[in-house]
């Protein structure tokens, strides 16, 4: 790995509400995602993950995605060589927003982010305000199905809202289709994904 690739896991079960609505590379049912940052003391990854934006190490990023056998599951992609001026600033604009609050309500310019969201600020910020990972209409309806998932459904209710369907916002998944990120490793039985990448 090198600093600057966006790392993206797994976590939990197949069934998870995230994985349930978004696909990503190749099919690939991804819930979570990080920016890697190499020191010299050690391997990191930049993440929105309950309660905080933090700098995680990367042996406690990696232990989240095991599943039930034990196997981390994992996908690394790197930006072509034309956007790679953009990983310093992305990285330093990130690390200043370190101990900013996760964002539960999965909304855009609300004082916290989710994880996809902080890598989309990051690299707007870096690309000169200018978008540079496209937010989409988010929708929380169930890829098998095409209902709204009922997961979704009471959890928003918990929050006294309705699922905020088209809001704009970003995942995982979406970000590991775009053309500009060359996935390059793959570790463990991701969800979804094309069984001969493994």
């Amino acid at each position: 790995m090198r600093t600057g690739d966006l790392i993206f896991s797994a976590i939990g079960h197949e069934d998870n509400a995230i994985s349930a609505v978004t696909v990503g590379y190749r099919g690939a049912r991804l819930n979570h995602m990080g920016v890697v940052a190499i020191a010299s003391f050690g391997d990191f990854v930049l993440e929105a993950f309950y309660p905080e934006v933090k700098l995680t190490p990367f042996e406690n990023f990696a232990r989240r995605s095991r599943d039930d056998a034990g196997r981390e599951r994992l996908m690394v992609g790197r930006l072509d060589e034309s956007h790679t001026a953009l990983i310093e600033p992305a990285l330093n604009y990130g690390l200043a927003l370190c101990e900013m609050p996760y964002d539960e309500l999965y909304l855009t310019g609300n004082g916290a982010l989710y994880c996809s969201e902080l890598v989309v600020n990051m690299f707007r910020h870096a690309n000169g305000g200018a978008p540079f990972f496209i937010e989409e209409p988010m929708s929380f309806r169930d890829i098998e199905t095409g209902k709204p998932h009922p997961t979704w459904i009471e959890y928003y209710a918990c929050f006294g809202m309705d699922v905020p369907e088209g809001a704009p916002g970003s995942n995982p998944g979406a970000i590991s289709r775009d053309d500009r990120l060359e996935i390059y490793d793959i570790t463990g039985p991701i969800p979804g994904l094309e069984q001969e990448l493994l």
